[in-house]
């Protein structure tokens, strides 16, 4: 006998949404400077041309395809205990995947240039493939959390669809040309397992209580070893065989000393956290608040490290400007506002 889970609404918390209005009022202060100034007043150039717009649209995009493969993992049965936070997670990542959209339209200066994805494409383009397959899980993401399709299949689906998005970000920036750092190989998988990671980190903030607390904490012990192994491999593979510019990145990346905060905010006081403190709200709001920071400043590295270095130029520097760091707050409260509206307003077919 069929049995139905009771579709619960998310209370409007009016100072939490005022709080996110203004966020997006910034972003949209921000953006507008922008369009009426030029890129100019943000602090890329032709030497570091992805700075930290960029940096925020991995992290949201990762972090999106994550909440639905977790979601997946819940009615598949691999993880039963976060099945009644489905709805929730898919939510979460049609919020962060839309935010994730408008990021890519303020780094793009001009945002009628999208139009040209759509009409005039290239299909041997990577970024191209990048474009539709975002498009794609967004739609596969809003069929999962309305239609709440019966059977394997469709989570099965929608799960494959979300992680290949991810290991397509990776594989985009492993094929840049512009930069031999990016070249090992490794980036779609180090990039799949920080989705997980960040995702599980903010799940374990907004999980008051229950069983699948537990299970967020032994994942994330877990996935925080696999990702520092990933990135040692990696390290260690350009430094013995890797091509000198690639080797003049990596050293360039590990005597900065973000690098270093970055390694101890995100993975060691976290997994400390996780593995030895009390199981607590407080811990675990500290370790997934670390964790998502940490794993926003290793890419933010990752990607400034890549093109710090042009051939046969001296070493660039780039430093965010108040407009960027402006359009990327405003980007954030759009997906937390997205996420609060969403949950209050949507009200998908119960899970039967």
């Amino acid at each position: 006998m069929a049995t139905t889970t009771k579709v619960r609404t998310t209370p409007i918390s009016y100072p939490t949404i005022i709080g996110l209005g203004i966020l997006v009022i910034i972003g949209i202060v921000a953006w507008g400077v922008q369009l009426s100034q030029g890129m100019s007043v943000i602090g890329v150039g032709q030497s570091i041309v992805w700075g930290v717009y960029i940096t925020t649209f991995f992290f949201l995009a990762g972090l999106a395809g994550s909440l639905v493969i977790l979601a997946a993992l819940a009615d598949l049965e691999v993880i039963p205990d976060l099945q009644p936070q489905r709805r929730g997670l898919l939510i979460g990542a049609i919020a962060a995947y839309v935010a994730a959209g408008f990021m890519i339209l303020m780094d793009i200066g001009r945002p009628f240039r999208v139009l040209n994805m759509i009409f005039s494409a290239n299909l041997t383009s990577p970024f191209v493939w990048d474009f539709a397959s975002l498009a794609v899980s967004v739609i596969v993401a809003a069929i999962y959390l309305y239609a709440a399709p019966k059977g394997k299949w469709f989570p099965v689906l929608a799960a494959f669809v979300a992680g290949l998005v991810i290991v397509i970000e990776g594989w985009i920036l492993s094929m840049s040309a512009g930069s031999p750092l990016w070249h090992g190989g490794i980036l779609p998988a180090s990039f799949l397992v920080d989705g997980l990671i960040t995702a599980s980190a903010l799940v374990l903030i907004a999980q008051r209580s229950g069983p699948a607390v537990q299970w967020l904490r032994r994942a994330m012990l877990v996935l925080l070893p696999v990702l520092v192994l990933l990135n040692l491999f990696e390290i260690a593979a350009v430094s013995y065989a890797g091509a000198p510019e690639a080797q003049a990145a990596i050293q360039l990346m590990l005597t900065n000393p973000l690098y270093y905060v970055a390694l101890l905010v995100g993975i060691v006081l976290p997994f400390a956290m996780l593995a030895w403190a009390n199981t607590t709200l407080e811990t675990n709001i500290a370790a997934g608040v670390l964790i998502l920071l940490g794993v926003f400043l290793a890419k933010y590295l990752l990607l400034i490290s890549g093109q710090a270095l042009p051939f046969m130029q001296a070493p660039a520097h780039y430093a965010p400007t108040w407009v960027e760091i402006g359009g990327v707050v405003g980007i954030l409260g759009l997906a937390g506002l997205l996420y609060l509206l969403g949950s209050r307003l949507v009200k998908p077919k119960p899970v039967t």
